[in-house]
């Protein structure tokens, strides 16, 4: 017969030593900071928060002030998000004697009331808490051994399909000035922990009206109209825990104004990837390759002198996500070239995101991007046409964009929270009234 340890905190006034000799006469509730770094359609922060504030024997303070730091994490998969709460004992003020981390995982039903999603959090939340709490407080954790209730039972239909549809718009108008963008796409996915298809397709339009700009006796039309159409569909199949082989093919169509009047690219290869693809974390720290060929219909001759072209192309990616506690760093490399010739076309850009907390009371956040391309632009292009001039920025052959976010903070130290107010505090105050 299985048995199923069950670990119960007691949630009672105060705890009671159950362990022989005289009780103890003094106690402090353990303090722990609540680190949610990732979340999906479980409103986890707002649910393990309100757990945490109703245990008599926990105290939710600032980081600085924690013995143990509660990460909670997510992914999501079909109807359920995986969620992880991973406990970490401070190495100077920590529990004596504890494990230096401890974690439970739970599957959650994003579509149950928020009372059996409360329910189902809120086991694994005692269990990751009991190491620590059992050696803090004596007396405080409660241990009962039963034989699984459910043991046969049978899980819920399912369906790995799934279906999104998009809209959305933007506009302002004045006298003069006018701007109008819409966009709208749908995708179906179908999606196992082995494979994955995906089809999609993706339209876009924005429209801007402005006054003419006059330098002399020429006029200069400001107004633009810009549209494109794209769309693809990809798969992918898991060989091993690490090694997947896929595909994906594209296309797309621009207005006159834009690069192409139609392009098509169509690629497949194999990727290793050092964590599962249900890593519980997200961590990715992947590299790809792909092969394949593009063909493409230009709006306008380019300086190749072509109408039209037809190139294989390979493709080499790398990407990682590694988060450890209260440390993400995030990198993305891609190089696109085509085969032959070499270097007549080609696209190299990589992204580096770090996210850390420095100390008790600063936060850093660091993002690069940068892309370093030969892209064949138009040949000729009409410098009093404002909208060609804007578009043909596709074939700039470099740029870098930096951004960083450094953030000190001291934080109350009663725990309390309150929401009130919020968009009021965010109004903007140097626009409008």
């Amino acid at each position: 017969m299985y048995l199923l340890a069950l670990l119960t905190l007691a949630r009672a006034a105060e705890p009671v030593d159950a362990t022989p000799g005289p009780a103890a006469t003094t106690w402090s509730p353990l303090r722990v900071h609540l680190d949610c770094q990732t979340q999906e359609r479980v409103d986890i922060c707002t649910y393990i928060q309100g757990s945490l504030d109703k245990l008599p024997v926990v105290r939710v303070v600032p980081q600085s002030d924690a013995q143990v730091i509660l990460h909670l994490n997510a992914t999501s998969e079909d109807v359920n998000d995986f969620i992880q709460l991973r406990a970490v004992n401070d190495d100077k003020s920590g529990v004596a004697s504890a494990p230096l981390s401890f974690e439970q995982q739970v599957r959650v039903d994003y579509r149950l009331p928020v009372d059996d999603q409360r329910a189902a959090l809120d086991p694994p939340l005692d269990r990751v808490l009991a190491p620590y709490l059992s050696l803090a407080i004596p007396g405080a954790v409660t241990v009962t051994l039963a034989a699984p209730a459910n043991a046969s039972a049978i899980a819920g239909k399912t369906t790995p399909w799934a279906l999104s549809v998009w809209a959305g718009g933007y506009g302002n108008w004045s006298q003069d000035y006018k701007n109008l963008s819409a966009w709208s796409g749908l995708s179906i996915v179908r999606k196992t922990n082995d494979n994955e298809q995906e089809v999609w397709a993706n339209y876009n339009r924005s429209i801007d009206l402005q006054p003419s700009l006059v330098i002399g006796s020429t006029k200069v039309a400001l107004t633009s109209d810009s549209t494109d159409i794209e769309g693809g569909s990809s798969a992918s199949w898991n060989l091993t825990k690490h090694w997947t082989v896929g595909e994906n093919i594209g296309g797309g169509h621009d207005d006159p104004q834009g690069q192409y009047l139609a392009t098509a690219r169509a690629r497949a290869g194999v990727e290793y990837n050092l964590f599962p693809s249900d890593d519980p974390r997200g961590n990715v720290l992947a590299a790809a390759l792909l092969l394949g060929g593009q063909a493409d219909w230009y709006n306008t001759t380019n300086t190749l002198g072509q109408d039209t072209a037809l190139f294989p192309t390979d493709i080499l990616v790398g990407s990682g996500s590694v988060r450890v506690d209260t440390v993400q760093l995030t990198a993305y490399l891609s190089a696109r070239s085509q085969l032959y010739p070499f270097f007549q076309r080609y696209l190299f850009s990589g992204s580096v995101q770090t996210t850390l907390t420095i100390g008790d009371h600063v936060d850093l956040q660091v993002q690069i991007d940068a892309t370093q391309q030969a892209i064949p632009g138009p040949a000729t292009i009409d410098t009093s046409n404002y909208e060609a001039v804007t578009r043909a920025s596709y074939a700039q052959p470099l740029e870098v964009q930096g951004s960083f976010d450094l953030k000190f903070h001291w934080d109350n130290t009663n725990s309390a929270r309150n929401n009130r107010f919020n968009e009021v505090e965010n109004i903007n105050v140097t626009g409008g009234l």
